[in-house]
């Protein structure tokens, strides 16, 4: 797990300092903060490696640029790990020598539909520094140099999975009607495999929809984000039990998933249930492990995804992070402290999205305009193209209506 992360002179702001929950960490903040640019660094420190080769670099004429984590390992939390970079060589200084502790299996949901793994069973040391598979990888396969499988992917596993009618398989079916947005009331359901024209002699899976079955790569985007993300833990957790029986080791107790932007693709109605759900599944993966320890870091710009996590929120081991931009145009990080807002209209105005209201920016400037001529603030405005705006901008059963009338004596 991974418990602080230190940045100096590297990314949007001159210092970084996060001190994570063991559990449940959300990050928020507008675009071009540095959301991504956070989970990427927080990927090196559990890893060691960069994200897909992405090294990241401080901005030129930078000299004291610096990285320094703890993580808490297998064999308990360790020392502060400082990492400088050295400009003479383009290059990070080395961490000390020594195999790193490990975090257990780390997942890397990417915002460009990608995903990145480390095993502590199958990744470090002589063997790969980690997997990482592209939208097209994840769906269709990948083989290294050698021409060596290291996935047969999305398309191939699920139909072998089926024909052999292993755990795998089984447990995708769950973990699918986990992350339905209805739960296992209305489950997403596995359907039979079909011939796909363009897609030549081979059989395609599809899903059970309510009008008949889809193949999967024709499924919509939010659908698809949902069979990657359920694949992948599927595939990162089978074949990390394989690699521990073929080592005569016990298979990992943690887990940690990085996940980029929850609600990238989803409708409304899956982003407040999506992220209870993954926590769920992770924990189940874990059930056989005696104090299975599950940490996800993710980054969100979605009010559903924070309210979904309302009733299961606990300060002794959650976070909830905002980055903001200062009057002086610097990045800052705050710490939020939690609170329930219930509706999705209060989670807007909350710290972590500082919106004046839920309304369209037009509404918006109508009603402040209507609340300051309530108050005596004229400014020469005109009641009558105050009126007109409000007409324009708001339901008729708006509640601000009732409040309108009375100041105005009925003008409408």
């Amino acid at each position: 797990m991974l418990e602080t992360l230190s940045l100096k002179n590297l990314g949007p702001a001159p210092a970084l300092d996060f001190e994570f929950g063991e559990r449940l960490n959300l990050i928020t903040g507008d675009n071009g903060l540095g959301k991504t640019f956070l989970l990427d660094v927080a990927w090196w420190a559990l890893t060691r490696c960069w994200t897909d080769g992405r090294k990241i670099h401080p901005a030129a004429g930078v000299n004291d640029a610096s990285v320094s984590f703890h993580v808490h390992g297998k064999g308990g939390p360790t020392s502060e790990v400082a990492c400088h970079y050295r400009r003479d060589v383009l290059d990070w200084s080395a961490p000390p020598p020594g195999r790193p502790p490990s975090p257990g299996l780390v997942i890397y949901a990417r915002i460009d539909g990608g995903f990145s793994l480390w095993d502590p069973e199958r990744n470090g040391g002589d063997r790969p520094e980690a997997f990482h598979f592209s939208k097209k990888d994840l769906w269709e396969g990948q083989r290294d140099e050698n021409d060596t499988v290291i996935c047969r992917g999305l398309l191939e596993d699920w139909e072998t999975w089926s024909l052999k009618a292993n755990g795998a398989f089984n447990t995708l079916r769950e973990v699918l009607a986990e992350l339905s947005p209805g739960g296992h009331e209305s489950p997403l359901v596995p359907g039979r495999s079909v011939r796909v024209p363009e897609m030549g002699v081979r059989d395609v899976p599809t899903l059970e929809m309510p009008y008949g079955a889809v193949p999967l790569p024709h499924a919509s985007a939010g659908m698809k984000r949902i069979l990657s993300l359920a694949y992948m833990l599927v595939w990162a957790w089978a074949e990390h039990q394989a690699a521990a029986e073929l080592r005569g080791r016990e298979c990992s107790r943690r887990i940690v998933l990085l996940w980029d932007e929850v609600e990238a693709h989803l409708h409304p109605q899956w982003q407040r249930t999506i992220l209870p759900a993954v926590l769920v599944v992770l924990n189940r993966l874990l059930q056989s492990a005696g104090e299975p320890q599950v940490q996800v870091i993710a980054t969100t710009h979605a009010p559903f995804v924070l309210a979904s996590v309302e009733t299961l929120f606990d300060e002794s081991r959650d976070r909830l992070f905002n980055l903001e931009l200062t009057p002086e145009g610097k990045v800052r990080l705050e710490t939020v402290q939690w609170a329930r807002f219930g509706s999705i209209v209060e989670w807007l105005r909350s710290p972590a999205f500082d919106m004046k209201s839920g309304y369209s920016k037009e509404a918006e400037q109508a009603l402040i305009a209507a609340n300051r001529w309530i108050k005596g603030e004229r400014d020469g405005s005109n009641v009558a193209d105050i009126q007109a705006q409000l007409e324009r901008t708001l339901a008729n059963s708006d509640p601000f209506w009732p409040r309108w009338l009375v100041a105005t004596g009925g003008v409408r």
